[in-house]
């Protein structure tokens, strides 16, 4: 699901872009995230329980159908980056992706095997990923200061959209269908491929394209790798048990369709969260927001475990500590695409981290078949708590990530809670 939109930027390619032209585009991109996010939500709620189902219950053949196909549209979409990036232009790449995404839809509401679910997402993939990167590279020129903010409105307005989608899915679940939700889905989707469709693009100077081009090493910032190490870690407990809570909740706990949409709609809504998160992330490191992350998911991950009731459990999921890691890192891959090509920069995180929780995914996806699902939220909670240990190690020295905190801020200091148990762990962590 892309969400790409082409925007006027004022910088150093486009000095004559007037304040207003920005603005407006910046508009654009929330109305664009607010309609898109709306359609989405619909149906992921119960994605991956119309995957379950169509696989006859088997959590590796579902696991299959949900990350294959992501392996797959990375590779394809560093291939468009590296073409993105070489004529500087965006807005084709989005037409086509979101244009496939509406094909996919429509076409995945009349599979009848998992073989067939596959094939469709799997050629879904191959033009599905042409805009990703190519949007994340306009949103980052698009939005050059207060970035913390700026993604924390952006996800606000991505959660209302959730939330309303979220709270209808149920509903519209038992009444009418996965397959015909599936459908009206394919046809909300044209406002938000209109509204891209709506934007004039200011194109990037363009580069010399070719083979060598296409197949080269692109240059990496070498303060990348220490966030990216961090963010392998920390997310490390949601590619181990989070693809299994929706499946946990109805097919192991009892909840209902209904309900499972209301615990949906009230965790995209405790999302709005984003917006402070934001302004956090403007004032505080890396390591700090990482590591308010990392110790609520190992809560959450306890609690998961723990619950053995729908509405406990419920209760749980809708604590919000998912916008504290993902803004951050969001804003700290941003500034460091100031230093590379963008499209191609994203490509490859995108590459790197699909690779990464695909694997990871379908292998949880086997482990899950043999034991009990819920023996996974056990090893994330203590996964989640040792890659927050290790975090402090990876970013403790990078200083490319630490901002300076304004005269009026108030200092968070998280050092007193962090460096005892660091102490005490410290000899469990390679230096």
């Amino acid at each position: 699901m892309f969400s790409n939109i082409t925007c006027y930027t004022i910088d150093k390619y486009q000095p004559n872009a007037q304040p207003h032209v920005k603005i407006r585009e910046e508009r654009k991109l929330l109305v664009h995230n607010l309609t898109a996010s709306f359609s989405g939500s619909l149906a992921a709620p119960f994605l991956t329980i119309f995957y379950y189902e169509i696989a006859k219950q088997s959590f590796f053949l579902t696991g299959l159908v949900n990350y294959a196909p992501t392996l797959l549209s990375v590779f394809m979409g560093l291939i468009w980056a590296r073409i993105s990036d070489s004529n500087g232009k965006r807005k084709t790449f989005v037409v086509i992706a979101s244009a496939t995404g509406i094909a996919t839809t429509m076409a995945m509401s009349y599979v009848e095997n998992v073989d067939q679910l596959l094939v469709i997402r799997l050629a879904g993939a191959i033009t599905g990923s042409a805009g990703g990167a190519a949007f994340s590279a306009l949103f980052a020129k698009t939005f050059k200061k207060n970035r913390g903010s700026s993604l924390g409105k952006y996800d606000a307005m991505g959660i209302i959209g959730s939330f309303v989608g979220s709270l209808a899915s149920g509903y519209l679940y038992s009444t009418i269908g996965f397959r015909t939700m599936l459908r009206i889905i394919a046809l909300l989707n044209l406002i938000p491929l209109g509204i891209i469709l709506s934007i004039k693009e200011e194109p990037e100077p363009r580069h010399k394209f070719d083979l060598k081009h296409l197949v080269e090493i692109p240059r990496i910032p070498r303060k990348f790798w220490r966030v990216y190490a961090s963010r392998l870690l920390i997310t490390l407990p949601g590619s181990i048990g989070g693809s299994i809570i929706g499946i946990y909740f109805i097919k192991y706990l009892g909840g209902t369709p209904e309900l499972w949409s209301i615990v949906a709609a009230a965790t995209t809504l405790t999302g709005l969260s984003s917006t402070l998160y934001g302004k956090l992330a403007d004032r505080m490191s890396v390591r700090q927001m990482f590591t308010l992350a990392g110790l609520g998911w190992t809560a959450l991950y306890i609690g998961y475990f723990l619950a053995q009731d729908p509405i406990i459990f419920a209760a749980i999921l809708v604590i919000p500590v998912w916008p504290a890691f993902w803004v951050a890192y969001r804003k700290a891959l941003m500034d460091i695409s100031d230093q590379t090509e963008r499209a191609t920069f994203f490509a490859v995180e995108s590459l790197l981290t699909s690779i990464y929780g695909s694997v990871l995914g379908i292998t949880t996806s086997y482990i899950a078949d043999l034991i009990n699902p819920r023996m996974l939220f056990l090893v994330s909670a203590i996964a989640a708590l040792s890659s927050t240990i290790a975090v402090q190690k990876l970013l403790s020295f990078e200083k490319g990530l630490n901002v300076k905190k304004p005269p009026f801020e108030v200092h968070v200091n998280l050092e007193p809670i962090i460096e005892p148990i660091s102490k005490i762990k410290g000899k469990m962590i390679s230096h």
